[in-house]
């Protein structure tokens, strides 16, 4: 694992996200679910800023420094990284 926190159940993360389904922005916070024994792999239950769709479920996400949508692939949807200090 590259970064110094570890993920637990109910942190706060940050997941790529289509910006048609989030209103513009193409990152969502995300509530951390489950954290596999690895450590390296975690579900999560997004809060996309949209009454359009409900809280989408994604699993088995691993960490990125930095995420990146792109809607050519899907594989971007599966990173998640730390929200950045204010």
């Amino acid at each position: 694992m590259s970064h110094s926190q570890k993920p637990s159940i109910g942190r706060i993360v940050h997941v790529p996200m289509p910006p048609a389904a989030n209103n513009g922005s193409d990152t969502a916070a995300a509530i951390v679910t489950r954290v596999d024994e690895d450590e390296e792999t975690i579900n999560v239950r997004i809060f996309a800023d949209s009454t359009a769709s409900p809280q989408e479920w994604r699993t088995s996400l691993t960490h990125a420094d930095e995420l990146a949508y792109d809607p050519d692939d899907t594989t971007s949807l599966y990173r998640w990284t730390w929200p950045p200090r204010a």
